[in-house]
């Protein structure tokens, strides 16, 4: 029989969490007595539970938490600053934990506060597994001493939503089902201008091409606006598009022929921070069929066939701009890598292949 699963979090139920939203739903599905218990519950929960009324009554507010401490057999949380924040609660009840050290969330390099929390919770005798989705992060706490391999779960990729690899909309292609080539830069904004996220480099790109190509539209998904960066020349080419919920994606993409996502490390937090390779992002439009032309820093890629399934790209905006144009040029070639992308990208990131290896971790400690 399982005991209980009880996951700790300061974000869900907020729909836009949407790697939350996907892997928690697949516990609380998966483990019957499981729950939630949030700290933004009053915020976002009469909405998750209009979206997923099945669930009602499994995610609860910090004032429902049992504080007796006898309920629960096994607590759960992603990012590091979740499990720092909440070790105390493991800690009074004695109680084992598993984590998810995704990048962020409290957990970059070269930071003796964040080492502090590292090695707090990883070198706790209550840790059952850390879960890692980067090598990048493996070889960080394994090389460092934070924690032994017997201890990590490698499982390499992001939970993306499940409908996702399901059957997606009818791709328009250029030249056939539309009349434009669509280009799009979808980013949350972290920082002033988007500079962690490349934005100032994908404007720079915007006017290099709509200088010498007409029928090129570029699209923005994002808490950016016209005034985070110059658009002059650009005012009736590009599309402020806003916040999406993951809701609107299979459509917004089914018209977009490349995603661009220039990101660079070390800017957010200078020196320490870095992102999953891909990006969230540019995983949710590869597996849409849209081109993805994304940089690689740091070479985390460990899956992808640089021209074959994917475009690694500089930070340079007229070397970026000449990648655009050759697939401009010949969108024969760009739709055979975006069918071979999203090909790719499915394998690699399968919702149940991900979800079932995550489970399979809680399993053993339940």
């Amino acid at each position: 029989m399982n005991g209980k699963l009880t996951i700790l979090d300061d974000y869900f139920p907020n729909l836009t969490t949407g790697f939350r939203i996907s892997e928690f739903n697949y516990y609380l599905e998966k483990f019957p007595t499981s729950e939630v218990i949030s700290t933004r519950y009053d915020m976002h929960n009469a909405e998750y539970v209009a979206t997923y009324p099945q669930f009602s009554g499994r995610v609860k507010p910090f004032t429902a938490f049992d504080w007796t401490g006898k309920s629960t057999s096994l607590y759960y949380s992603v990012f590091l600053g979740n499990a720092y924040s909440f070790y105390f609660i493991y800690e009074m009840f004695n109680t084992p934990f598993i984590f998810e050290l995704y990048p962020g969330g409290s957990y970059w390099l070269n930071d003796p506060e964040v080492d502090e929390k590292l090695q707090k919770v990883l070198k706790s005798p209550l840790l059952q597994k850390v879960i890692v989705t980067q090598k990048m992060t493996y070889d960080d706490i394994i090389n460092r001493g934070f924690v032994s391999p017997d201890k990590v779960a490698y499982i390499y990729g992001i939970v993306t939503h499940p409908q996702y690899f399901q059957s997606t909309p009818q791709k328009k292609h250029y030249k056939t089902e539309k009349q434009t080539f669509d280009i799009c830069f979808v980013a949350h904004k972290y920082m002033a201008g988007g500079i962690d996220k490349g934005y100032h480099i994908f404007i720079d790109v915007c006017k290099r091409l709509a200088a010498t190509v007409p029928d090129i539209l570029f699209h923005v998904v994002g808490n950016f606006n016209s005034s985070d960066y110059d658009i002059t020349g650009l005012e009736n080419r590009i599309i402020f598009h806003g916040l999406k919920d993951h809701t609107c994606f299979p459509d917004f993409y089914s018209g977009m022929d490349i995603i661009v996502s220039p990101n660079a490390p070390f800017l957010l937090i200078p020196g320490r921070n870095f992102d999953g390779f891909p990006t969230g992002c540019c995983i949710d439009a590869a597996l849409h069929g849209v081109g993805v032309l994304c940089s690689d820093l740091l070479n985390q890629n460990t899956s992808f066939v640089n021209g074959k399934d994917i475009c690694i790209i500089s930070l340079d905006p007229a070397s970026i701009t000449a990648n655009i144009l050759d697939y401009y040029s010949d969108p024969k070639k760009l739709y055979q890598m975006s069918e071979c992308g999203q090909a790719k990208f499915r394998e690699v990131f399968d919702f149940e292949d991900q979800m079932s290896r995550r489970a399979a971790v809680l399993q053993q400690f339940l």
